[in-house]
């Protein structure tokens, strides 16, 4: 009997491995059937697999070289704590900010809730202010 933590490892693998590949479906596949996902900077949220879905194809579109540098990870039985720094090239939309054209990277925690054997969503803490200097910005620019 394989126990909960090495359950929630293995889960967690499958995601970031799904994530490296950009296989949109894999990921999808670690998810309870309606997952959320927050961004904690912005007060963006995606909801259900259809949004979740969206949210990774508007990150692979507007950062397609996206790569998260793991830091650390704590796994628990009830929540996986990822400590990263994410980087890449802002050439398209990211977070409903235009493209940039510039090489950003900034700390990234995301938390994985678990949900019985699947992910609930993820919740992504970083500073807007070091994402928003890095791309040019002095403060979020207005929406057109």
């Amino acid at each position: 009997m394989i126990s909960k933590l090495h359950y929630n490892k293995r889960l967690w693998q499958k995601h970031v491995l799904a994530e490296n590949k950009r296989d949109i479906p894999g990921l999808l596949a670690t998810l309870v059937d309606n997952p959320l996902y927050e961004i904690m900077a912005t007060g963006l949220q995606y909801k259900g697999k259809e949004g979740v879905a969206s949210f990774y194809q508007g990150l692979f579109d507007g950062m397609p070289d996206a790569n998260f540098n793991l830091k650390t990870v704590t796994i628990d039985e009830n929540m996986v704590v990822e400590e990263s720094v994410f980087e890449g090239t802002h050439t398209g939309s990211l977070f409903n900010l235009p493209p940039s054209g510039r090489f950003i990277t900034f700390p990234l925690i995301i938390m994985f809730p678990v949900v019985g054997d699947k992910f609930g969503g993820e919740r992504m803490y970083f500073d807007m202010n070091t994402l928003l200097k890095q791309m040019g910005y002095d403060s979020v620019p207005e929406e057109e």
